[in-house]
């Protein structure tokens, strides 16, 4: 490896995407048949995902933008909207103390457990014994809504 242009890195993806990939998964379950799948986003910062699943032989579709801006925006959601059919929700993945009052209502915004905004910087919250803890805001009850959107169906 002579080449000092060439630097084996291990992989090209992104840590925040991993993080993002997981609190995904904690809300959408493949073990409620849910699968995603990453599609590009109008915007290079933001990641987008479109997840589906089958539900009694009908399918159902969710779009899902992660963004770690502290004021989101919904572009990559209305982009993707006009690509999916049979779309059941949209949701917005931020960090926690997110300026949200923006979003509008149909879209549904989860809140990351591992970053969040802390004197405007985004920061890391890592649940580590000796580092600074992040304080709790009181968010409105349709933060939470999306907790309970992907209860398993019955059969």
């Amino acid at each position: 490896m002579n080449n000092p242009e060439q630097i084996n890195m291990g992989s090209a993806h992104d840590i925040m995407q991993t993080f993002a990939h997981k609190e995904i998964h904690a809300h959408f379950r493949e073990f409620d048949g849910w699968k995603c799948r990453q599609v590009l986003s109008p915007i290079a910062r933001d990641v987008t995902y479109i997840l589906s699943r089958e539900v009694r032989g009908r399918k159902e579709c969710v779009t899902i933008a992660v963004s770690y801006d502290e004021e989101p925006s919904t572009l990559p959601l209305e982009a993707l909207a006009a690509t999916v059919k049979d779309l059941k929700g949209q949701y917005l993945v931020v960090p926690k103390a997110a300026n949200v009052s923006a979003i509008p209502k149909p879209v549904r915004v989860i809140f990351m457990e591992t970053f969040g905004f802390l004197d405007g910087k985004l920061v890391w919250l890592t649940r580590k014994k000796n580092a600074k803890h992040y304080p709790q805001s009181e968010e409105p009850a349709r933060a939470g809504a999306a907790v309970s959107a992907c209860e398993p169906h019955t059969a």
